[in-house]
C-alpha cells in the first residue's frame, strides 16, 4: 500500500483529509497511465482502430 496515510485520520481539518485522498488517487492513476503497456495490449489496440 503506498498510499499508507489513508489507513488512520490523522488530519485535524476535514479539507486537508480530502486533499491527501485526492493526491493519492492522483498519484495512482498517473502511475497507472504511465507504465508501459503490454505487447499484447498494444496489439489489440492497433486491431481495434485498423
Amino acid at each position: 500500500m503506498r498510499a499508507r496515510r489513508n489507513a488512520r485520520d490523522y488530519e485535524r481539518l476535514m479539507s486537508h483529509a480530502e486533499a491527501h485522498i485526492q493526491w493519492a488517487f492522483i498519484t495512482l492513476m498517473s502511475r497507472r497511465l504511465a507504465r508501459p503497456r503490454r505487447q499484447t495490449e498494444a496489439a489489440l489496440a492497433t486491431l481495434a482502430t485498423a
